[in-house]
Formats: structure tokens, sequence, C-alpha cells
């Protein structure tokens, strides 16, 4: 009589999913949430840069039809100073320009002082990065 060996049953699959599988989903989720957090961030960038081109267009198309009204005004402005006082014209001109140069030096100054609060950079999306990041290191450890 031959005695068999006692046959083993394959080891009981655990419904549960094996830490190999744990670890690519939750690779695959940190890579969906980076493409995510990029695409935040471009949309954010085009937001600002929207917005910097549309103020420069209306910028733009103010000051030169400003500039044509200005430039008959002040034509009438240095014909008046000369009708009104008896002043020559190049002292009309000389008064004109002088008072032009003081009120075009304040407006650069304000026109710097406004463009330094452009921030292109996308600061929520830096923020929700880092803190992304911060969480795949503690679900890591």
């Amino acid at each position: 009589m031959t005695e068999h060996a006692p046959q083993l049953d394959p080891p009981a699959r655990s419904s549960e999913p094996s830490i190999a599988a744990l670890l690519g989903e939750v690779v695959a989720d940190a890579q969906t949430l980076v493409r995510k957090e990029i695409e935040l961030a471009t949309a954010e960038v085009k937001v600002e840069i929207n917005k910097a081109r549309d103020g420069a267009i209306s910028l733009g198309i103010g000051a030169a039809v400003a500039g044509i009204g200005g430039i008959f005004l002040l034509l009438m402005l240095v014909h008046g100073l000369v009708e009104w006082f008896g002043l020559s014209f190049w002292l009309s001109y000389l008064i004109v320009g002088g008072i032009l140069a003081i009120v075009g030096g304040i407006m650069l100054y304000m026109g710097l002082q406004r463009l330094k609060t452009v921030d292109p950079m996308p600061r929520e999306t830096i923020d929700s990065v880092r803190k992304d990041v911060e969480w795949i290191r503690e679900q890591s450890q």
C-alpha cells in the first residue's frame, strides 16, 4: 500500500488588498493629485495673464484716445495764455509743458506702484502642493 502525502490546500486568498496593491493605489493617487495641482497652477497663471493683458489693452486704448483729446486741449490752453495774458507763444508752451512734466512724473510713479502689486506666482497652488506632499509623507511612514 502506498502512502500518499497529505495534500495541502493552497493558501486561502484574502479579500483584503495586498500592501503592494495599496502602495500602487497611493502612488497612482499621488500622480493624479500632482497632475491636478499642475492643471490648477496653469489655470491660475492663465487667469493672471488674462487680467494683465486685458488691463494693458484698456490702458493702451484709453491712453491713445485721452492723448489725442489732451493734445487739442493743450493747444487750446497755449493759445488761451497768449490771448488772455498777452504772453508769447514760447512762454505759454513752457508753462504748459512744465505742468505736464510734473503731472506725467506723478502718473508714472503711481503706475509703477500699481505694477508692483501684480503677483504671477500661483500661491494657492504652491501651498496646496506643499500640504499634499506633507500628507503623502505622513501616509508613507
